[in-house]
C-alpha cells in the first residue's frame, strides 16, 4: 500500500477536486472520499449529490463536518487512499461552532498527525486564500488568517503540493527521490507513476461484451500483439500464434458456433440460474472490430523443451501468460477485450483451418467500448462474487497458518 501525502490548492472552480479524483484513481484498493460540506440549503444539497454521482461507485463517501481525524483513524487499516474535501470548508464549519483560533489550529495539528499515521495515501484539498482582496469584516479576515496559516502548516509537512491553475496542475513542492520515505526497496523498482499505471491496468481489466463500431488502429493492435509476444514461457518455447480475424464471414461462423454451444450449456443449469444464464450477454464476436484467436503449438522446438519434460502442460500455461499480456496491454491502450470460452473447439479448428496438433487456447473479441464495467460483469449480474484473498493464502503447507504475522493485504478493490 502506497503511503504518501498530497495537498491540492487553488482558487474556486480551478479543478482541484477533479485532479484529486484523477490522482486517487491511480491507487488500487478501498477509496474513501471524506466530505466536510453540510447540505444547509437546496443548492448545496444538489451540489453534493452531483459530486457523488461524478465520483461513481468506486468511491465510498463519508460525510464528517467537524471531526475528520476520527475518520482517518478508523480507515487507516482499511483504505488505500483518502481524499478530504476540503480544509477551508472544515475550518468554516468549526468557526460556525464558535471555536477560537487556538482550538482550530490544535485540531489542524491533530489532523496532520493522523494523516502521517495513515497507512495509505492522503489527499487534502484546500482553497488558496492569499490572492484575494482584504475582507471588509472581522469574521472574514479571521477566516482568511486561520485558513492561510493552516495551508502553510499542511504544505510544510506534506510530501507533495499541487497548485491548480485553470484546471492545470502545477507541482510547487515534490519530495526529493532521495528522501527517506521515497527510498526504494530495490534499485530495480519502477517509479511510483509506472507502478500505479500497471496496477490500474490490472484492477480495471474487464471481460467486455459490449463494443462499438470504431475500428482498432493497426499500429495499436501491433503494440498489443507485441506485448503478448513478450510473455514469459517455460524453456523460452514461445508456443503461441495469433490469428487475427477481421473477415465478417469468419466471425459469423464463430458466432454460430457460440450460439449452438451456449444453447447446450444453458441446459446444464435450472431454475433461476438458467434464467440468469440466458439473460447474460456472453460474447461480442460480430460487434468487435477484430477477433484474435491465440493458439498453442505443442510441437514447437521439437519434443524436448527445457522445463517441459516433467510438466507437459507448461506450453498451455505459457500461452495463458501471452493472453494476460495481451489483455493488460489492450486495457492500457483503452481497448476492450472479451474472452469467448463457450465454443466447440473442434468446430473452431475446422472454421479457422487450425492444424490438428495446435490447440486454440483463447478466442478474444477486441475493440472499442462506450464504457468499461465498474465491476466484473458476472459479479454485477449476481452470478458470483470475488473470493476474499485472505481465504486463498496458506503458509508452508495446504491450509497452513503463518508462523509469524500474516501478510498485510490491501483493502477490497471496488
Amino acid at each position: 500500500m502506497t503511503k504518501k501525502t498530497f495537498l491540492i490548492t487553488g482558487g474556486c472552480r480551478s479543478g482541484k477536486s477533479r485532479h484529486a479524483l484523477k490522482l486517487g484513481n491511480l491507487f488500487p484498493g478501498r477509496r474513501v472520499y471524506l466530505a466536510s460540506a453540510e447540505p444547509l440549503d437546496e443548492e448545496m444539497e444538489e451540489r453534493i449529490k452531483k459530486h457523488q454521482i461524478e465520483r461513481g461507485t468506486d468511491w465510498i463517501t463519508i460525510e464528517e463536518a467537524l471531526d475528520p481525524s476520527s475518520v482517518l483513524k478508523n480507515e487507516t487499516a482499511k483504505a488505500s487512499v483518502l481524499i478530504l474535501d476540503c480544509l477551508t470548508l472544515w475550518i468554516s464549519n468549526m468557526m460556525m461552532k464558535d471555536l477560537n483560533r487556538e482550538s482550530i489550529l490544535k485540531k489542524v495539528d491533530e489532523l496532520m498527525d493522523e494523516c502521517k499515521r495513515f497507512q495509505g495515501t492522503v489527499i487534502l484539498i484546500t482553497n488558496e486564500v492569499g490572492a484575494g482582496i482584504v475582507p471588509d469584516n472581522e469574521l472574514s479576515r479571521s477566516f482568511r488568517d486561520i485558513a492561510g496559516e493552516t495551508n502553510q502548516k499542511v504544505a510544510f509537512k506534506f510530501d507533495e503540493v499541487v497548485h491548480m491553475v485553470s484546471g492545470i496542475p502545477v507541482t510547487i513542492k515534490s519530495e526529493s527521490p532521495q528522501a527517506p520515505s521515497e527510498a526504494k526497496d530495490s534499485p530495480h523498482e519502477f517509479s511510483q507513476e509506472k507502478k500505479q499505471g500497471l496496477y490500474e491496468a490490472i484492477y480495471k481489466r474487464r471481460d467486455v461484451r459490449h463494443f462499438i463500431s470504431r475500428p482498432v488502429a493497426p499500429e495499436v493492435l501491433g503494440r498489443v500483439l507485441d506485448a503478448a509476444h513478450h510473455a514469459g514461457s517455460v524453456g523460452f518455447m514461445q508456443p503461441w500464434n495469433f490469428l487475427v480475424i477481421d473477415d465478417e464471414n469468419v466471425k459469423k461462423k464463430v458466432a454460430r458456433n457460440f450460439k449452438k454451444a451456449s444453447d447446450e450449456a444453458s441446459e446444464k443449469f435450472s431454475g433461476e440460474k438458467q434464467e440468469l444464464y440466458k439473460s447474460l450477454k456472453l460474447e461480442g464476436i460480430t460487434e468487435a472490430s477484430v477477433n484474435i484467436c491465440i493458439t498453442c503449438d505443442s510441437k514447437r522446438f521439437g519434443p524436448n523443451v527445457l522445463g517441459r519434460d516433467t510438466i507437459k502442460e507448461t506450453d498451455l500455461f505459457s500461452t495463458c501468460c501471452a493472453v494476460q499480456n495481451f489483455w493488460l496491454a489492450a486495457r492500457a491502450e483503452g481497448l476492450a477485450v472479451g474472452w469467448v470460452s463457450i465454443l466447440s473447439q473442434k468446430q473452431l479448428k475446422k472454421d479457422l483451418g487450425i492444424p490438428e496438433h495446435v490447440f486454440p487456447v483463447a478466442y478474444l473479441c477486441l475493440g472499442h467500448t462506450e464504457e468499461f464495467y465498474e465491476k466484473p460483469m458476472l459479479e454485477s449480474a449476481g452470478w458470483a462474487n470475488r473470493l476474499p484473498l485472505r481465504d486463498l493464502i496458506f503458509y508452508n503447507k495446504w491450509e497452513g497458518d503463518p508462523i509469524g504475522p500474516s501478510i498485510p493485504l490491501p483493502g477490497p478493490v471496488l
